[in-house]
């Protein structure tokens, strides 16, 4: 029907575009809610019936379009024996995924210091991240070392990844992630004690 209006849920989702465009280059506490009501071309009141605070906005966003931080299974992306490709292959999947949600990539970042509701997120998605690292480098060396070698390593790889998805972002240089990822691994080696000393 030609004119009919947008549906609740097409209604929602203008909404949280247009939240998540201006939240991203402005801010949240820079951007009232009239602002998002007009550039999603809806009353102000019609935004309010579909998230009752300005904060919903930013919640609801990163519940509904931040991307998992683990998008895939372990297996998938584990090269058997080989703890530096497997790593790398890692990142890989994960930049792919994040391309996807830059604007929301963008908010996180910008927020996690002001908002805690965005802070929680945020530490959602480090731990699921060195979780699955963990994951990944036991099933690539599943002989190898001991799990709190296996958990630094993979925290030492959850903060390489996140500089270079934000460097990415912001522009500068990036690190040499197969140079990190043959460092984690040799030192993965050098830990355990069942391997002959070089």
């Amino acid at each position: 029907m030609v004119g009919a209006p947008p549906s609740g849920e097409a209604t929602r989702e203008r909404i949280l575009d247009a939240a998540e465009e201006l939240f991203a280059h402005h801010g949240f506490d820079a951007t009232p809610t009239a602002r998002v009501a007009a550039q999603a071309r809806v009353p102000k009141g019609l935004l309010f019936y579909h998230f009752a605070r300005k904060i919903d906005l930013l919640t609801v966003l990163f519940a509904e379009r931040m991307p998992a931080a683990v998008p895939h299974r372990a297996a998938d992306v584990v090269v058997p024996g080989d703890v530096a490709a497997s790593l790398l292959t890692l990142f890989d999947r994960l930049a792919a995924s994040q391309k996807r949600s830059s604007l929301v990539r963008t908010i996180l970042w910008r927020e996690a210091d002001t908002h805690p509701e965005v802070a929680r997120c945020l530490h959602t998605f480090h731990d699921e991240l060195v979780e699955f690292a963990t994951d990944v480098i036991e099933l690539a060396d599943p002989a190898g070392t001991d799990p709190a070698a296996r958990h630094a390593a993979a925290l030492a790889w959850t903060g390489t990844m996140t500089l270079a998805l934000n460097t990415a972002r912001l522009g500068g240089t990036e690190p040499d992630l197969p140079r990190v990822a043959a460092l984690l691994a040799a030192g993965l080696r050098s830990s355990d004690p069942s391997s002959p000393p070089s």
